[in-house]
């Protein structure tokens, strides 16, 4: 009976640790402002190589597209680890091991040539980041 209770238990408890993974939206922000032109399967997200400012990363609530709401706020800035695409060979390089709540875009630009990709990785697996790759152009 004993084992009955502890497979029991153990079967229970994995089923709810699954249920968490991936279940916030999150999105990559420059300055507070969403990258991504929008929140699809489809939308790929740009960024000029003359862009300015921080880069973070953080947890959506977005508006309701069914009535027109084209808004979202952030609810929660995450951390997040950067790597960098080459834009010939495919090639992905950590661009620091440091774990970043923010970073200021030119410092990764400084490693970057047009082509390239910037590559942005959650490092907690509750967080959903379907637009995590960069383009430069």
């Amino acid at each position: 009976m004993k084992k009955l209770l502890l497979l029991s238990f153990l079967f229970w408890s994995n089923i709810a640790l699954a249920q968490n993974q991936y279940a916030n939206c999150s999105a990559v922000f420059l300055d507070d402002q969403m990258i991504v032109e929008s929140y699809s399967a489809q939308a790929k997200c740009k960024i000029s190589q003359e862009a300015k400012g921080w880069i973070s990363v953080g947890t959506v609530n977005l508006g309701d597209v069914s009535v027109g709401e084209k808004s979202y706020t952030i609810t929660k800035k995450i951390d997040f680890a950067v790597a960098i695409k080459d834009g010939n060979t495919g090639t992905i390089t950590l661009f620091s091991s440091k774990i970043f709540k923010k970073i200021a875009l030119d410092k990764i630009m400084s490693k970057c040539k047009k082509g390239d990709s910037i590559i942005i990785m959650t490092t907690d697996d509750e967080y959903a980041l379907p637009h995590n790759d960069l383009l430069i152009y």
